[in-house]
């Protein structure tokens, strides 16, 4: 069983797409190489594939926080959890029934809001999650650029204290904690663990 984790930009054309590029491809090449294990296409859309799908969803957690950063964008996510039968060349080229249930296709609109699903082959499962989800992008939809980018620090990062962060960004320790309890990273935290928890009741 793995994940994929797909996304479409919301409002790509308006912004360089350099302002976003590097840094995801920068992220991503850190779980394999493309485009077997990842594939950016489209101008707006991407899959990666994450072998532990338990670590799926902080995964997509941090992605949404690389885009709050960026002034004009959002992205809209979807996280599959299924089964590979074959690995193809690119990830489009695999085969297998998660590939069947992920969102991908270049002709699919552009969306108008930032969006957040789960879909898995257990509907309990996803019907609980999702409804998590609704109410977690309430939150995360309303990040500001520092929020943001403290969120994906500490998701990228979760060995560094707080002074060690702050002194990183240059800003008093003071600043790290209350730019995290404003983006209530606690509580993201907290659904990642319910998240986990409730994947290997169900699926281990």
């Amino acid at each position: 069983m793995i994940a994929i984790i797909s996304g479409k930009i919301v409002h790509a054309w308006q912004v360089n797409p350099n302002t976003w590029l590097f840094k995801l491809k920068q992220y991503f090449n850190s779980f394999g190489a493309a485009p077997v294990t990842w594939e950016i296409f489209g101008g707006n859309a991407f899959l990666l594939k994450v072998r532990n799908p338990a670590e799926a969803l902080w995964i997509a957690f941090c992605i949404k926080a690389i885009f709050r950063q960026i002034p004009l964008l959002d992205i809209s996510l979807s996280v599959t959890i299924g089964t590979e039968d074959t690995e193809g060349k690119t990830l489009r080229t695999s085969t297998g029934n998660i590939y069947s249930q992920t969102h991908w296709e270049t002709e699919d609109p552009i969306p108008k809001q930032a969006l957040f699903t789960l879909s898995s082959p257990s509907e309990p499962f996803d019907r609980q999650l999702n409804l998590l989800l609704e109410f977690a992008l309430i939150n995360m939809n309303s990040w500001s650029m520092a929020e943001a980018e403290m969120a994906e620090l500490c998701i990228v990062f979760p060995e560094k204290n707080q002074q060690e962060i702050a002194d990183w960004l240059q800003i008093k320790q003071s600043a790290v904690s209350q730019r995290k309890k404003r983006a209530h990273f606690d509580l993201i935290q907290k659904l990642n663990e319910y998240y986990k928890q409730l994947f290997h009741q169900t699926f281990d």
